[in-house]
């Protein structure tokens, strides 16, 4: 399995409980596909004792760094956030099936809800630098304006960015998937890429069958080993009643009809 050392050269807090971590890390920095994660532990101690997953959210290969979001949601991950410059992590990576790009001249939209951004920032980024002449549209939402972490980053790759807020903080007031559904019934995307929590990701499912708009999702599961042995990420397979889909190996990006999304669990 691909096993690299990566060195923190700077940690800095994009909002409340997330910081970003710029890592120098030659290996995956050169081969890191838009939509693969790593798999990251403290190369030290025995706390925080599994690895945590993290979606790479960009790469400079030339300066051999990658970045990371992290979100503070217990004491693991405060760990990992909140160690000081030159904390060298052991990271499995990288991993996982990435975004399959659009066609050429097609226009993607692209919905992030809340840290599901990271993924998307790599993948506008790299839309952004290709040949294919995509026109990118995204959508960004989250409850509050401060939860709309790296917007900046996200908006500089697209051509049309647009934000909802639960408590109309930031944007427009609602859901994201209500935007997205306005957007869909106007027939304004070729294909949508979707990252968020997983009721925001069955919403955005229905919707792109209902309208017959092909879609793919990154998803976020807890996992324990990151190669496919211990099963803890498995989800529902559309395959059949009794199939199951390992989100660390065969995702964390799936077409949205490979998941039975009526037995995902709430």
């Amino acid at each position: 399995m691909p096993r690299a050392v990566a060195e923190l050269l700077h940690r800095e807090q994009a909002a409340p409980g997330h910081y970003l971590l710029q890592l120098r890390c030659p290996e995956i920095a050169a081969d890191a596909k838009p939509g693969q994660f790593v798999h990251l532990r403290l190369s030290e101690g025995l706390e925080p004792l599994l690895r945590r997953p993290f979606s790479i959210m960009r790469t400079e290969p030339r300066e051999e760094r990658i970045w990371l979001l992290v979100q503070v949601v217990g004491s693991g991950t405060g760990l990992i956030a909140t160690h000081d410059e030159g904390t060298v992590y052991d990271l499995l990576g990288p991993l996982g099936r990435g975004w399959r790009l659009p066609r050429a001249n097609e226009t993607a939209l692209l919905v992030a809800g809340g840290v599901g951004v990271a993924p998307l920032i790599f993948l506008a980024d790299a839309l952004s630098v290709s040949d294919l002449g995509v026109y990118v549209r995204s959508l960004f939402g989250a409850a509050t304006n401060e939860a709309l972490v790296c917007w900046t980053e996200f908006a500089g790759r697209c051509n049309e960015f647009t934000t909802a807020t639960e408590d109309g903080s930031a944007g427009e007031q609602g859901l994201v998937t209500e935007v997205l559904a306005r957007e869909l019934e106007r027939g304004d995307a070729d294909r949508v890429y979707a990252c968020g929590p997983p009721g925001m990701l069955v919403e955005v499912a229905r919707l792109c069958a209902e309208y017959d708009v092909p879609c793919q999702v990154s998803m976020e599961q807890w996992m324990a080993c990151g190669v496919g042995a211990c099963l803890g990420c498995a989800v529902p397979s559309a395959k059949g009643p009794q199939e199951y889909v390992r989100v660390c190996t065969e995702g964390p990006v799936f077409d949205t009809t490979e998941i039975a999304w009526d037995r995902m669990r709430p």
